[in-house]
């Protein structure tokens, strides 16, 4: 009993890790996401139960308990950096969505393969840990520093990876990954002034908990591929706006010539493009719109306001999109059509509204387009 209560908090995140691996298996839809939060969710209650283990079997003196002692702080030491190397395969794999790029990467298990290594040298020369055979005590070794060195390395890199990526990403996902993946940094840190409190597993367990709610059950709302809003969520806003007597009108957007980029360049790259152009939708809008992909390479956009005039927002994608460094991106057109909403419109209507307005704008761009081939 008396361990119960000193080690309750790792009790109450492994009831929490249960509880959000019954959540992931009992899912009728299968990712690879998924995959890699249960990997993650073992690899953390294994790191949560051994934690305890080392304090209890140390200065005991059974048979075996120095066989005991060693191994939970051979576990120890090394489920680190195999769960700080499955996080970044979570990140990787939501900013990329290539499951083969994370296999090719060996699940970024790269440190954990150093740290194995040095945990072979360590059973003839003690550099991260010893155990007295006699007391089964256990002692700090002269590089266990560089352990925790290397684990706040391979976070910090992964802090670097996600801002390096952040354009690729939804600024809520950026923002998550970084509190979520700060967390185990302020653990490490916390438990080396006092090895007695333990936090950094249980604040992995907080990160987990917060990635599998906001990122894990959000896609309801979310288109899969862009993270803009769906069509469903986009036209329970407009329903919203519409009861509740705001003022406000929708922007429909579709790329010019998305079909021939698909075929020349594949699919990837026009995902890519996809991707990127509902990115700089958000920049260029800000608070001002709510970005939605209806389908295919057509987006909305709803403006919380009844513009006469919203050239501006199209001026600043026209510009954001000719100043990005892909030149496929670069030289990318786009057809709109805006329509403010006037009572009684109904959502069809409203959209087929701007979606003439779409059409006709599209029509002048392959007109110009076609005499300017044949002055060539």
């Amino acid at each position: 009993m008396d361990y119960l209560v000193q080690f309750q908090i790792n009790v109450l995140s492994l009831l929490i890790l249960l509880l959000l691996y019954l959540f992931v298996r009992l899912s009728k839809i299968k990712t690879f996401s998924q995959r890699l939060i249960r990997l993650i969710i073992a690899s953390t209650a294994v790191a949560i139960v051994v934690e305890p283990l080392t304090w209890i079997f140390d200065g005991m003196t059974f048979r075996g308990a120095f066989f005991l002692e060693y191994s939970t702080n051979f576990i120890l030491f090394l489920i680190g950096p195999v769960i700080g190397g499955l996080l970044f395969s979570y990140v990787d794999f939501r900013i990329n969505r290539d499951p083969d790029r994370v296999v090719r990467r060996l699940y970024y298990q790269h440190i954990s393969l150093l740290t194995l290594s040095i945990l072979i040298v360590n059973f003839f020369y003690p550099v991260y840990f010893k155990i007295n055979r006699v007391t089964n005590h256990f002692s700090s070794g002269d590089l266990k520093s560089f352990h925790y060195a290397a684990l706040a390395g391979l976070y910090l890199c992964l802090l670097f990876f996600i801002l390096r990526h952040r354009h690729r990403i939804d600024m809520k996902e950026a923002m998550i990954f970084v509190l979520c993946f700060l967390l185990p940094i302020i653990g490490m840190v916390v438990q080396l002034f006092d090895s007695k409190l333990h936090f950094s597993w249980t604040s992995i367990v907080l990160g987990l908990l917060a990635i599998y709610i906001f990122l894990e059950t959000s896609p309801t709302e979310e288109d899969f591929l862009t993270k803009s809003y769906n069509r469903k969520s986009y036209e329970s806003h407009l329903l919203h706006l519409m009861q509740s007597g705001r003022p406000f009108g929708i922007i429909i957007f579709d790329l010019n010539y998305f079909k021939e980029i698909n075929d020349h360049y594949g699919h990837k790259k026009g995902d890519d493009i996809l991707i990127t152009f509902a990115q700089m939708l958000k920049t260029a809008f800000g608070r001002d719109g709510l970005v939605a992909r209806l389908g295919g390479d057509e987006f909305s956009v709803v403006v919380n306001q009844q513009h006469s005039d919203v050239s501006h927002y199209i001026d600043t994608l026209s510009r954001d999109l000719s100043h990005h460094s892909d030149p496929l991106i670069k030289g990318l057109s786009f057809s709109y059509g805006y329509q403010p909403y006037a009572e009684p419109m109904t959502i069809d209507e409203l959209y087929n509204a701007a979606d003439h307005q779409m059409y006709l704008h599209k029509r002048s761009i392959k007109k110009l387009h076609t005499e300017v081939q044949s002055l060539d």
